[in-house]
C-alpha cells in the first residue's frame, strides 16, 4: 500500500492555473480543433506524493470512456482540451493503482484542512501548469467559486479567499476503488489529539475509520485521540475491532479512561478485554471500576508523583522529569509520610524555583485539602474550586494517598454532550 501524500511537499507550481470545472464537461477536440467528444475526469497520480501529477484524462468519446495520456494533451484551458497526434487508443478506461480520478474521487466530497484542523468541501479543484506538467495545486472552498469563474476568465490568484493550497491538506482515499492508499500519519500528527477528535466526530463513519486507522500507526496518538473521543465513537470503533485490538488501545490510555470506556463496551466483552491488559494496568482499571463513577474515586487516576517529605528539591524535580504522567497531573507533587500518608502538596512552580538541596517537607503547601473515594461530584467540584486546585489529592481511610483528580476530569463532567465537540468541526 502507499500513501496519498507519503513525502514532504515541494514548492507549489508556480504557472497557468486552471479550475477542474472549467474544463469537464466541455469538449474534447483534435489538432485540427475538431470536437471528438467530451472531458469525463482528470486523472491524478497520488502515490507520488505532493502535489499530485496529472497522468493523464477520462474523455467520452461516442458513448465510451477512454483513456487519453498526458502526453496526448496538447492544451488545456477553460471550455476546451486539445489533443496532439492523429490516433486514439479506443481501448476503456480502466483505473490503475495509485490513480485517482478528480472529479468522481475528490471533487464535491470533503477533504481535511491539517493546518485549521477541520473538515472542508472540495467546491472545486485548482490544477497549475509548471514545467510542463499538470498538477493539483489547491481546492477552492467556496460553494459560489463555479458562478465567479464564469463571469470571469476561468482563472484566479491562489491568494484569492476560499483557495486552500494541497500541501496544507489531506483527502480521504479509502473509498477509492483499486486505488490501495493510505492517510499518511505524519501530516496527522501535526495536529493536536483533540482536533483529530472533532475531525473523526464530524466526519462519516467510513472517513472516520480512516482517520483511526491512520493513527493507528503510532500506538500512543491513538490512544491520546480515543481519550479525546466520545463515548458514542469510542464504542463506536472497538465495536468494529478484536479483543486483542481494542485492549491495546486500552493499554495506551490513563487508567481512568479506560475504566471509564470498559464500562461502555457490551457486557461479554468487558472481561474478556480487561483480562488482555498488562498487569499494573489491569490492576489499576479493577481498582477504578470498584468506585462509583460519580465519586471521587470514580473520577480519580491512580497515577500521580509522590515523594518522601525528606526528599530534595533535586529528587523531586527529578521524580517529574521521570514520571510517565499527563501534564495535568505533574502540576503538583505530593509529599508523603513514611507511612504513604499525605503530608501535602508542593506545587510544580514552587519545586522549580527551590534551591536543589532545599527539603520538599520545609516548601509543602500544609492544609492541602484531601479526598475521599465516596465524596461525590458536587463536593470534588466545590472543593478544588474553594482552593483554586488544578490537581486534588484522594487518599483512602488511612490518608494513604490512592489516587489524584485534575480539573479538566471536573470541567469534562460538567460539560453537557452537546457542547463537547465544536459545531464548526464540520467545515461547511
Amino acid at each position: 500500500m502507499a500513501t496519498s501524500n507519503a513525502r514532504d511537499a515541494p514548492a507549489a507550481p508556480a504557472g497557468e492555473r486552471l479550475p477542474l470545472t472549467a474544463i469537464l464537461n466541455n469538449p474534447l477536440v483534435d489538432r485540427a480543433g475538431e470536437r471528438l467528444g467530451k472531458v469525463d475526469d482528470v486523472i491524478a497520480r497520488f502515490a507520488e506524493g505532493g502535489y499530485p501529477p496529472v497522468t493523464g484524462l477520462v474523455g467520452r468519446i461516442a458513448g465510451r470512456r477512454l483513456f487519453i495520456p498526458r502526453d496526448r494533451i496538447g492544451e488545456m484551458r477553460p471550455g476546451r482540451v486539445q489533443l496532439t497526434g492523429e490516433t486514439l487508443n479506443l481501448a476503456r478506461f480502466e483505473r490503475r493503482q495509485g490513480e485517482v480520478l478528480l472529479r468522481e474521487d475528490v471533487l464535491g466530497r470533503r477533504l481535511i484542512s491539517v493546518e485549521e484542523g477541520r473538515l472542508i468541501h472540495a467546491h472545486d479543484l485548482e490544477l497549475a501548469s509548471s514545467g510542463g506538467v499538470w498538477r493539483l495545486a489547491g481546492v477552492d472552498t467556496r460553494p459560489y467559486g463555479l458562478l465567479g469563474r464564469l463571469r470571469g476568465s476561468g482563472t484566479r490568484p491562489a491568494s484569492q479567499s476560499g483557495f486552500i493550497d494541497w500541501s496544507g491538506i489531506e483527502p480521504f482515499v479509502g473509498h477509492v476503488p483499486t486505488s490501495r492508499l493510505l492517510m499518511p500519519l505524519r501530516r496527522l500528527r501535526r495536529l493536536h489529539p483533540a482536533q483529530i477528535a472533532d475531525l473523526v466526530e464530524a466526519a462519516s463513519h467510513d472517513e472516520g475509520e480512516e482517520i483511526i486507522t491512520a493513527v493507528h500507526g503510532d500506538p500512543e496518538l491513538e490512544a491520546d485521540v480515543f481519550e479525546e473521543l466520545n463515548t458514542e465513537h469510542q464504542v463506536e470503533f472497538l465495536r468494529a475491532r478484536s479483543d486483542s485490538e481494542a485492549a491495546s488501545v486500552l493499554a495506551g490510555m490513563g487508567p481512568d479512561d479506560a475504566a471509564d470506556l470498559i464500562t461502555e463496551l457490551d457486557q461479554p466483552r468487558r472481561a474478556p478485554i480487561l483480562a488482555l491488559l498488562p498487569a499494573a494496568q489491569q490492576a489499576k482499571v479493577r481498582a477504578l471500576l470498584s468506585y462509583n463513577p460519580d465519586t471521587a474515586g470514580g473520577l480519580m487516576s491512580p497515577d500521580f508523583i509522590a515523594v518522601s517529605q525528606d526528599a530534595t528539591a533535586a529528587a523531586a524535580l527529578a521524580a517529574v522529569k521521570s514520571a510517565t504522567v499527563g501534564p495535568q497531573i505533574a502540576t503538583g507533587v505530593f509529599v508523603t509520610d513514611d507511612q504513604q500518608r499525605l503530608a501535602g502538596m508542593l506545587p510544580l512552580h514552587s519545586l522549580v524555583r527551590a534551591g536543589d538541596s532545599a527539603r520538599v517537607a520545609d516548601l509543602v503547601e500544609n492544609g492541602t485539602p484531601a479526598l475521599h473515594p465516596e465524596d461525590d461530584f458536587s463536593d470534588v467540584a466545590r472543593r478544588m474550586a474553594d482552593y483554586n486546585l488544578t490537581v486534588a489529592p484522594v487518599v483512602d481511610d488511612d490518608e494513604r494517598l490512592i489516587g489524584v483528580i485534575t480539573v479538566d476530569d471536573v470541567l469534562e463532567a460538567m460539560l453537557p454532550d452537546s457542547w463537547r465537540r465544536r459545531a464548526e468541526a464540520s467545515g461547511d
